[in-house]
């Protein structure tokens, strides 16, 4: 049974279907960028694990991706979301051009008792201060209101399919409904096994605000298949400082 769940979770949690499929983006507005992290164990450095995106909240410039970079990014001795001990170095920049980066600082929302299981999946955000910046990211403005149906939205970041030749891509699909900690998107035909790495990117709305990030899927309501289900804004909102 182990082995089937942590299957699911490899496949499910790392990827975006979109009906519109995607376009790589090559203007001047970057929101996202890899994971590269390094501990101090160096040999369980990883250099693309998921994406990140900065966002701004009361004038402070914040850092966020999903907790669950922990299932592939971690050391044996990472149990629990608590990297204190463990972390060398954080940091977000463009695939293949690290000299754009940010430079992570303190976990906000680290737990020494929250362990590194499936049910991170249910408050799916890792909230980090920003020690520099050095980047040319957007900070990201979080939308305040409630999604309507049918609103066109789009993921951006790099799936490691992708890696070799991505830039910035952008995923679109439309606002379906609203799960428990999840939003419902309508899923097209790109396969997900495909696009597995884009855990992490920030999905947004037609103003570019932000309303979700890529987090994992759900079986699809009243009919076969699958929901693409970024995670939603709540768990984010409740650990943001005043």
């Amino acid at each position: 049974m182990f082995k089937t769940q942590f299957r699911w979770l490899i496949i499910a949690t790392f990827c975006m279907t979109s009906p519109l499929g995607f376009t790589q983006e090559v203007d001047a507005q970057r929101f996202s960028g890899v994971n590269d992290i390094e501990f101090n164990q160096s040999e369980y450095n990883n250099t693309f694990a998921g994406n990140g995106f900065l966002i701004e909240h009361n004038k402070v410039i914040y850092a966020v991706t999903v907790k669950h970079v922990l299932f592939e990014a971690k050391t044996p001795d990472m149990a629990h979301v608590w990297l204190k001990d463990t972390l060398k170095q954080w940091r977000i920049h463009p695939l293949k051009n690290s000299d754009d980066f940010v430079q992570l600082g303190k976990l906000i929302n680290a737990d020494e008792s929250e362990e590194i299981n499936a049910a991170i999946l249910q408050k799916d955000w890792l909230l980090f201060e920003v020690e520099v910046n050095n980047s040319s990211f957007i900070p990201l403005s979080i939308r305040k209101t409630a999604l309507r149906t049918g609103e066109k939205l789009r993921a951006i970041g790099c799936s490691y399919a992708n890696k070799e030749t991505c830039i910035q891509d952008s995923y679109t699909g439309y606002f379906k409904s609203y799960a428990e900690h999840n939003l419902r998107v309508e899923l097209g035909d790109t396969p997900i096994s495909q696009l597995r790495g884009l855990s992490g990117s920030p999905v947004l709305d037609e103003h570019d605000n932000l309303v979700g990030i890529v987090s994992n899927v759900l079986p699809a309501e009243g009919k076969a298949g699958l929901d693409f289900a970024p995670a939603k804004l709540d768990y984010l909102l409740s650990i943001l400082p005043e």
